[in-house]
């Protein structure tokens, strides 16, 4: 059965659009584009600027859903009103026919943007958040300097400003560091309960074994870890879909234990110094 009725064109966020086309609705998203049969479609939600497109499934198997967000509430009321009114009727006692299995996708992404993608990807893996984002290491940086001249002026004495600046940095390096081991460790305990866990799968890129994974916007992402059986359970952000963790009981061994305690302890004395050295030209 054919709409025949003017639908609107859905626009949502992160570059997503919904519309009719036929007996099928084109759900385009950044890099592909759905074309979905009206015959695999069970019915069509509008709530408030959601629109929720959920597909018929057999008696006891969850059904797959594609909502897109962020469109016009007026709009999706009445794409949603015409949509279902537009549904084929479907027999009384004929089993439900897995609407997933109707769905054509057709990528969108050139091969170019595949492999710079891929490289995005390796800039960005690494242990934390703090590994991904070098902003607190410059920061810190940049205040050790700052400090380094107020201590020149307000002390007139520039040799102290220098050994307050070579202390300083010395000390934002370690206390750097010493994060990236906190985030190491409370990474693998956050994201399993916090973040989306899904299934990963052993690759090989480069001559080196990786696990690759699909977020939520459909985007394949990779990991460094080893996987039992070809296959693993990885635990990602949801802001930041490439900072993941392979999920795994988490056990801290004595011996990072130890490194954490011996790079905290050393963090804590390069910034008492850098405070004890700064603090004449101050008058203290």
């Amino acid at each position: 059965m054919s709409i025949t009725s003017p639908i609107p064109v859905l626009q949502g966020d992160r570059d997503t659009e919904l519309r009719a086309d036929g007996t099928d609705l084109l759900l385009r998203r950044r890099d592909d584009e759905l074309r979905i049969p009206l015959a695999a479609i069970a019915h069509v939600r509008a709530e408030r600027r959601v629109v929720a497109v959920e597909l018929t499934a057999p008696a006891g198997v969850e059904p797959v859903v594609y909502r897109i967000e962020d469109v016009s509430a007026a709009g999706a009321t009445v794409f949603a009103d015409v949509v279902n009114a537009a549904l084929p009727e479907r027999a009384e006692g004929t089993e439900t026919i897995d609407g997933s299995s109707l769905v054509v996708t057709r990528s969108l992404r050139s091969a170019a943007d595949v492999d710079e993608e891929a490289e995005e990807d390796e800039d960005l893996e690494g242990p934390g958040l703090f590994a991904a984002d070098p902003w607190l290491r410059h920061t810190l940086c940049v205040a050790a300097g700052l400090l380094a001249v107020a201590v020149g002026v307000a002390g007139q004495s520039w040799s102290r400003g220098i050994a307050t600046l070579l202390l300083g940095q010395a000390g934002a390096v370690v206390i750097h560091v010493t994060l990236m081991l906190i985030m190491c460790w409370w990474l693998p305990w956050y994201l399993p309960r916090y973040g989306i866990t899904v299934d990963a799968e052993q690759v090989y890129r480069s001559g080196t074994t990786a696990l690759a994974y699909t977020d939520a916007d459909g985007v394949t992402r990779h990991i460094q870890g080893l996987a039992q059986n070809g296959t693993a359970r990885v635990a990602y952000s949801p802001r930041k879909p490439q900072v993941a963790v392979v999920s795994r009981p988490l056990k801290i061994a004595a011996g990072e234990l130890t490194m954490f305690l011996f790079m905290a302890g050393i963090a804590a004395l390069l910034a008492y110094g850098t405070y004890r050295l700064a603090l004449p030209a101050f008058g203290g």
